[in-house]
């Protein structure tokens, strides 16, 4: 199979190597500079991308090792959209118990828009590093709602629901025609909310927010098709559809 969805593949997230978490930490500490861990990321990618192709896969991703959030450092990079500290607390399960993490959260400010190519200069320098189908993964327009819902949503903004998903739904399709138009036919739309809309307790959590839990999956899903109004028709587009993941939790 030469073309994608492969017969094998993988999310497209890696464990990020010590080396670039050391130097994102000095980073922070503004021991170096942009550019110096920059460096840093790309050795790691490139080696990351040597060990996907010797094991046989055919999309590559860079292992989102540019990333600290696989969806916030996307989310934070529309236009509208800003970055708050509010103490949203999502909980997940493992053989031993509970675990609680607390993820940074968002808040829409301004009219939703398309400001640049998010990801296209990471895009670009996987895509000039291997040989084989270069996969990127996002995500699913439906997480920039899912963990706030309404309440995150100025009201004074949009005061109607439906501007806002018309125009979550038109920033999404600009974004993922630039991505085509860099290259890109194999995209990832990584979603949590449609696996975690299986639980009575999550549809409750939507309520809560203002939201119908009982048939919120059919608003994403409508949000999804306009996301995908632009999409080339070279690429492809699939959906990870993930219960969630923190410390293997």
């Amino acid at each position: 199979m030469s073309q994608p969805p492969f017969r094998s593949d993988h999310v497209g997230s890696l464990l990020r190597p010590q080396a670039v978490l050391a130097a994102r930490e000095h980073r922070e500490a503004g021991l170096i500079t942009a550019a110096e861990l920059r460096q840093v990321e790309d050795e790691a990618i490139r080696s990351a991308v040597k060990m996907q192709e010797q094991i046989g896969l055919q999309g590559i991703t860079d292992g989102e090792y540019r990333r600290g959030s696989w969806h916030m450092d996307f989310l934070y990079q529309i236009g509208g959209v800003t970055k708050v500290k509010d103490q949203l607390k999502v909980r997940f399960h493992n053989a031993k118990g509970d675990l609680e993490f607390t993820p940074a959260a968002l808040r829409i400010t301004g009219k939703l828009k398309a400001e640049r190519c998010i990801f296209g200069e990471s895009f670009g320098f996987l895509k000039s590093v291997t040989s084989a189908t270069p996969k990127l993964s996002i995500p699913s327009p439906s997480m920039m709602h899912y963990r706030g819902g309404r309440a995150a949503i100025d009201a004074t903004v949009y005061p109607e629901m439906e501007e806002f998903w018309q125009d979550l739904g038109r920033t999404y399709a600009d974004q993922i025609e630039a991505l085509g138009r860099a290259g890109c036919t194999y995209l990832q739309l990584d979603d949590t909310s449609l696996a975690y809309l299986n639980d009575p307790a999550q549809r409750e959590y939507v309520a809560s927010l203002g939201g119908d839990g009982e048939r919120q999956h059919l608003t994403y899903i409508r949000l999804i098709n306009s996301a995908l109004a632009k999409k080339p028709p070279e690429m492809t587009v699939c959906t990870h559809m993930c219960r969630g993941n923190f410390r293997s939790s």
